[in-house]
């Protein structure tokens, strides 16, 4: 996915800063852009690209209009979708998050079962008293 604009950097498209008809998508790679030009064709949205040299390296920028916006979203989440990272990269990593998760929802539930049959008997004590 592209490189992180907006206020906290958690998208890669933001409004144009002097053209406020506009949105503009960043990405890493001649790739992404490529594959984004690709969905906007297909959905017949007119866009403009370009590319622009920064101190990480180039950056590569696509801006749509803003009527055009939610078709350019949904391009962008199949460009997202192709070029994403996994959040943990490495496996064991992962499925050992994956299994102590399952582990300690399958304990709660366990935990909470129990009680309940506890506070059912004392309930029933109470009641005979």
């Amino acid at each position: 996915m592209g490189r992180r604009i907006g206020i906290w950097g958690l998208v890669n498209y933001r409004k144009h800063p002097t053209a406020e008809n506009y949105h503009v998508f960043s990405f890493n790679t001649e790739d992404e852009q490529a594959l984004m030009e690709e969905e906007l064709k297909a959905n017949n949205v007119w866009f403009e690209s370009s590319s622009e040299e920064i101190k990480g390296g180039k950056i590569y920028l696509i801006g749509i209009e803003k009527r055009d916006f939610k078709k350019a979203m949904n391009a962008n989440y199949v460009v997202s979708a192709k070029y994403r990272n996994p959040m943990i990269k490495n496996k064991f990593l992962r499925y050992t998050l994956v299994i102590l998760t399952a582990s300690l929802v399958t304990l709660g539930i366990i935990g909470y079962v129990k009680n309940m049959q506890k506070l059912n008997e004392k309930t029933e004590q109470l009641e005979q008293e």
